[in-house]
């Protein structure tokens, strides 16, 4: 098991493309591996999309642009169909494994791996098709994965998360008033439209790292200590 947390796996997923999965997955594990000196907590990310394999290209691309990188969290690439057999490793070696999903369900062994999942945070635009998309994902989710992990006796935390937020516009307003409508709960803290921020400085760099979703990453953080308390 990890050091201080039992080996926790994490996941922002929702199967529609352009959610912004693997900009939360990076941001969320710079928040983390930043304050490392200040929680203890050691964070891996895996990439399990075969196809594109966003995270691990994102590394190797910064890789190349920067000199003497060390000390940055781990970025792993296993396939979704041999993830299982990873799994050991990753519990005993990271506090919490945040797992970048591919945009689909079809993948072999994308539904195997979600099913492991501790925590699931379901990114989404407060626009009326997505938020029908990501109803209809959840509702899938929780018929065919949590139902199933519910009756082995896992616990599973599972909550949304509006993305690519503009606070004054209508759609945004009327999700945050008719929220008690949805099917599952929303994280308190969610992430503001900040387009030209993440393409230019997006980074699994933590010199790069600029403190973009602070509020975010220690509600995340505190979301996985009540997690294990419970």
């Amino acid at each position: 098991m990890g050091k201080i947390l039992p080996g926790i796996f994490v996941a922002f997923e929702n199967p529609k493309g352009g959610t912004g999965k693997s900009t939360l997955t990076a941001l969320f594990a710079g928040y983390v591996h930043e304050s490392h000196e200040q929680t203890g907590l050691s964070i891996g990310v895996v990439d399990i999309d075969d196809a594109q394999n966003t995270m691990g290209e994102l590394r190797a691309f910064d890789e190349a642009q920067e000199e003497n990188i060390k000390d940055e969290y781990e970025v792993m690439s296993i396939s979704s169909s041999d993830f299982i057999n990873s799994i050991d490793f990753l519990k005993d070696n990271f506090d919490i494994i945040l797992v970048d999903f591919p945009g689909n369900l079809k993948q072999a062994g994308v539904v195997e791996t979600l099913m492991m999942m501790d925590v699931v945070i379901i990114p989404f635009a407060p626009s009326k098709i997505e938020v029908l998309h990501t109803i209809k994902f959840y509702n899938y989710y929780k018929e065919n994965i949590l139902s199933k992990r519910e009756s082995l006796g896992y616990k599973t935390i599972v909550k949304g998360l509006p993305n690519k937020v503009t606070p004054n516009l209508l759609e945004y307003k009327e999700l945050i008033a008719k929220k008690q409508d949805l099917p599952f709960e929303l994280m308190n803290n969610h992430i503001k439209e900040s387009k030209v921020n993440y393409q230019r400085n997006l980074s699994t760099i933590i010199s790069n790292y600029n403190h973009t979703c602070d509020d975010f990453g220690e509600e995340m953080v505190q979301l996985l200590i009540d997690y294990v308390k419970e």
